[in-house]
């Protein structure tokens, strides 16, 4: 069975307009620190003065959110009330109010208690809102979210009851971000696209978005180096990030971000970094096992980037050099002393995440180990016997 959903969605310059059409009376607006005087904030409380609707601005967690900041924000939830909450910034603060919703309609629910089949029963309180900052992550387009939670990995949850009501994606939020943050997220967006398509669980409904997406961050993604704040190509690049999540947040990532997953819970590495320095290696990797799957995308990435594996990998290590993202997790910032000497930590974490469990094979702990240490060394080829045995 195949499944597609997603939250509803207004995409233009205005869309931060569509919050004042929500009859919301009592709004806690949660916003990353470094937002909390832009002027993209004043903007959202107009919005709802227009409705009369009271307004409390709540700061969220500065970056990815720990167990005990999510907990925090839900109580600041609980003290105010709500009946709307407008989560403003990227995909850590979207996650953080992920998790604080739960707690806040059901404090009695642990977060680490929920699996995909758990019946959450959101919505009775408040309904949740999604305007993102970023264009990579995703987190407007679907119910999955991630949480540290000190020495062991990741919390990773999902529901199909946490997409938000309504993501809100408006360009002009994406005008301030700088050129090395475009570029990363855009390879964290093509990385859920591109395993989305090569998932055990794609479907004609997640290929089409996936599909869309890379076509256009493979066309726009170099443009956007060249021409930094441009409103028009900023546009297709957030509606790019938003497709690749709804693709990857229905038919599941891959090695990818299990590996990214497991680089930021054991050593901090930022998500979006590492999950594009990630990304040829792993089309390298998975090449075989997802053949038919990546030939399909001849129409997208033309014909011979898709006739083997080195051809894949070099049409994306070339992406990383127009785009300007991290062509090795060595470049995203991970440095090889504290790599080595985290190194089984780190495929530790990896090995335990759900994302792992989508990928078009399951590699051996020594495969996914050579895979590694290929992206942290920038050190191109696929790594032997990718596959586990029995």
């Amino acid at each position: 069975m195949g499944y597609l959903t997603a939250p509803r969605f207004c995409f233009g310059p205005q869309a931060l307009e569509q919050v004042s059409a929500l009859g919301f009376s009592r709004v806690a607006l949660v916003v990353a620190p470094a937002l909390r005087r832009r002027p993209q904030v004043t903007r959202i409380e107009e919005e709802l003065a227009k409705i009369d609707a009271r307004t409390e601005i709540l700061e969220g967690p500065p970056g990815e959110p720990t167990l005990e900041e999510v907990e925090a924000l839900a109580e600041l939830l609980r003290r105010y009330g709500p009946d709307g909450i407008v989560a403003l910034g990227g995909g850590s603060l979207l996650d953080a109010v992920k998790g604080a919703w739960i707690r806040y309609e059901r404090p009695e629910l642990a977060l680490e208690e929920i699996t995909p089949l758990t019946d959450l029963r959101l919505g009775s309180r408040a309904r949740w809102v999604a305007v993102p900052t970023t264009a990579g992550s995703g987190s407007e387009s679907h119910g999955s979210a991630q949480f540290h939670r000190g020495d062991r990995p990741l919390l990773e949850i999902g529901s199909r009851e946490l997409e938000p009501d309504w993501a809100l994606l408006d360009p002009a939020l994406l005008e301030t971000l700088a050129p090395a943050q475009v570029a990363a997220g855009g390879g964290d967006a093509l990385a859920h696209a591109l395993e989305a398509i090569a998932s055990e669980w794609a479907n004609p409904f997640t290929d089409a978005a996936a599909r869309e997406a890379i076509g256009r961050l493979l066309r726009d993604l170099p443009r956007a180096r060249k021409r930094p704040g441009d409103p028009e190509i900023l546009a297709s690049l957030q509606a790019a990030a938003a497709l690749a999540g709804v693709a990857a947040g229905n038919a599941q990532a891959g090695a990818v971000h299990a590996l990214a997953h497991g680089l930021q819970a054991a050593v901090g590495l930022p998500h979006a970094p590492a999950a594009a320095a990630l990304l040829p290696y792993v089309l390298e990797f998975n090449f075989d096992a997802a053949r038919e799957r990546y030939q399909g995308l001849a129409g997208v990435l033309g014909t011979a980037p898709v006739q083997n594996r080195q051809a894949l990998a070099e049409r994306f290590h070339l992406l990383a050099e127009q785009a300007g993202w991290p062509r090795s997790l060595a470049e995203a910032g991970l440095d090889p002393e504290r790599y080595r000497s985290h190194r089984d930590r780190i495929l530790t974490f990896a090995r335990s995440s759900a994302a792992l469990v989508g990928n078009p094979h399951l590699p051996t702990p020594a495969a996914l180990g050579e895979l590694l240490d290929r992206a942290v060394a920038g050190r191109r080829g696929a790594p032997g016997a990718p596959h586990a045995t029995a």
